[in-house]
């Protein structure tokens, strides 16, 4: 992560591995999410804190799963496709294991993309608020001073997933993006077709 607005590329966004079973589940930690068949996005699920706690493809939660298809919503609803959905849940699952993460571990940061306040990612609340943070990941967020997908390669369609997403995050282990974007295109093909955009 960047130390000042003006640098937001070089920010250091991935969690302290050592500090995350200080991490406590809320109370609205037992309110069920929307089901699929709903399609219904709350306020209290795009702000719900929730617990990192370890991500495996075949036994994620119902929070994970969510999480994955409230991403490819809002992907669509901007009118973005398979390539950007990809890149954003790569990187979610490598930032937050697709949980929006409430404790700040690294610094100021938070949510489902780690981002920081500090950097121009948005406040406190935005920054662990879903949709804006998708939002703000993908360069469409207005409450975002920190560039975006959309910014930093408007022909990301045409970069490795991994090499554009850390070209957004500035991460300190570039390295993990890459490994997550099989995981990312199996969650697009599992639950795109039943997702609908989503717009607000």
């Amino acid at each position: 992560m960047t130390s000042a607005l003006n640098t937001p590329l070089s920010r250091r966004s991935l969690f302290v591995t050592g500090v995350l079973g200080l991490a406590a589940a809320t109370t609205a930690a037992t309110i069920a999410p929307a089901s699929a068949a709903e399609q219904e996005w709350t306020e209290e699920f795009m702000t719900r804190p929730e617990t990192r706690e370890g991500f495996a493809i075949d036994a994620m939660d119902d929070w994970q799963v969510e999480n994955a298809k409230f991403v490819i919503a809002v992907v669509t609803g901007h009118d973005l496709g398979e390539e950007a959905a990809t890149i954003a849940l790569a990187t979610a699952i490598v930032e937050s294991w697709l949980y929006n993460y409430e404790p700040a571990v690294d610094a100021d940061s938070g949510g489902l993309f780690q981002q920081r306040p500090s950097m121009g990612w948005g406040s406190y609340d935005e920054v662990r608020h879903k949709r804006l943070a998708i939002e703000a990941f993908l360069g469409v967020g207005e409450h975002a001073a920190a560039p975006g997908l959309l910014q930093v390669a408007p022909d990301y369609a045409s970069w490795d997933v991994g090499a554009v997403a850390q070209l957004v995050q500035g991460s300190a282990h570039p390295e993990r993006y890459g490994r997550q974007v099989a995981t990312a295109r199996t969650l697009w093909d599992r639950y795109a077709d039943d997702v609908e955009p989503y717009t607000d």
